[in-house]
């Protein structure tokens, strides 16, 4: 034994080597089934034994510890995918080899793993990816062993995501956060809006704009976005109060329909001018709408009778059934803008938008084409059927919400 290596009652090897190395996560296969005989403190017995067992079997430069929710962690420097392939072989089969002694009686227990190999275990990013193989590695079997890939980019990419999330926190607390208002427009040619659409914005202190697509996926994987939501629903309000002859649509992700403080403030907010709610459309992706349609359909049915409309967002590339569609009773659908972006060249997509504009008929829904680039797109989208056009050419995101159509763009609509 390396006696430059000392264990501790706690698992602990004092000296480790700087630099790229393996992480390996060591779950025990049957250590769930034993407690449930003979209790967790047997588990805890066992877990000290084995970990016990296995430092004497432990190559130099190891460090090993006693990891959360009954794991064993071991970071190996110098080693690489072969290597640690032999050493998880070595300890399985020196934990396997005679049981283990408990206050209980003997028992035996074989041990699976996961690992990542050439991290830099200062980015303190590998354990998650060593903890995802060995669920994998646990679930194929006993005794078995799974690599993750993992580099520095993942760490790089978390540092990126809590960035972009404190930005958009810090703008919460100083008002900061903002909507952008983004006509949506019919294709009769009128020079008005039939609505807005808010879009979520961060103002820096320079005047900058901050699109929401640099900060909302933080805040949605972080479990944040409702947050935002309650925020935008606010603005909207506010925007809707001071402008009588407007309608705007906010987006909501599938966590807020639940969200007691967002009803809350929707019912503040609407209380002293219910007319508020009659004037406000939801926008609902089409995969947030099927994550939970019995959610869906209750958060639906309650915001309906206050006078609210419902966008189904993203129509086209989810998995909506008929027989959804039916319950749901979209007012409006808005078809998902890959399928308008090449509508000039693509005849598959120009298929799709058809057959989507039958569907929004057949329900009595308003069809909405996004991301629609120039008047070329819009006369084939109006041809195959498409209401109303929204995109940067009739209209790009304003702060200041303007129910008429600039000459331009009014211009465009009255030629197709």
């Amino acid at each position: 034994m390396n006696k430059q290596r000392i264990f501790r009652r706690n698992g602990e090897i004092l000296r480790s080597e700087a630099g790229p190395t393996a992480l390996i996560i060591f779950g025990l296969d049957n250590i769930g089934a034993l407690e449930d005989l003979f209790g967790e403190p047997l588990g805890d017995e066992i877990i000290d034994a084995v970990q016990a067992r296995m430092v004497p079997a432990l190559p130099p430069h190891a460090k090993l510890w006693r990891a959360e929710h009954r794991r064993i962690a071991l970071s190996v420097s110098q080693l690489g995918r072969d290597g640690v392939s032999e050493l998880v072989m070595h300890l399985q089969a020196t934990i396997a080899q005679q049981s283990i002694q408990t206050s209980q009686g003997p028992v035996a227990v074989t041990l699976s793993a996961g690992c990542v190999v050439g991290a830099d275990r200062s980015q303190g990013v590998e354990g998650s990816a060593a903890r995802h193989a060995l669920t994998e590695a646990m679930a194929c079997g006993v005794g078995c062993l799974r690599f993750a890939e993992e580099s520095v980019d993942a760490a790089r990419q978390r540092d990126d995501i809590v960035s972009a999330a404190r930005i958009a926190m810090g703008a919460i607390r100083t008002g900061d956060l903002v909507i952008a208002f983004q006509p949506v427009v019919s294709a009769t040619g009128k020079n008005r809006a039939a609505f807005h659409e808010c879009l979520v914005r961060v103002r820096e202190r320079s005047g900058n704009l901050i699109a929401a697509a640099k900060f909302m996926p933080a805040m949605e994987q972080l479990g944040l976005a409702t947050l935002i939501d309650r925020q935008v629903l606010v603005l909207a309000l506010d925007a809707l109060a001071h402008r009588p002859g407007i309608r705007i649509s906010i987006n909501i992700f599938p966590q807020t329909m639940q969200d007691a403080q967002w009803m809350i403030l929707f019912h503040e907010g609407t209380s002293r001018d219910p007319t508020l709610a009659e004037r406000l459309i939801i926008e609902v992706t089409e995969t947030a709408a099927m994550l939970e349609p019995a959610r869906t359909l209750a958060f639906m049915a309650s915001l309906r009778r206050h006078g609210c409309a419902f966008a189904l967002d993203d129509f086209g590339m989810g998995h909506t059934s008929f027989g959804s569609l039916r319950d749901f009773r979209f007012d409006i659908i808005k078809i998902d803008g890959s399928f308008i972006t090449d509508i000039t060249t693509n005849a598959d997509s120009r298929f799709f938008v058809s057959k989507l504009v039958e569907i929004g008929r057949h329900f009595d829904m308003m069809t909405v084409a996004e991301f629609v680039q120039g008047p070329a797109d819009a006369r084939i989208l109006r041809d195959l059927g498409v209401e109303y056009f929204q995109g940067f050419y009739f209209g790009a995101p304003s702060l200041v919400l303007d129910s008429d159509l600039n000459s331009e763009a009014t211009l465009v609509l009255s030629s197709l």
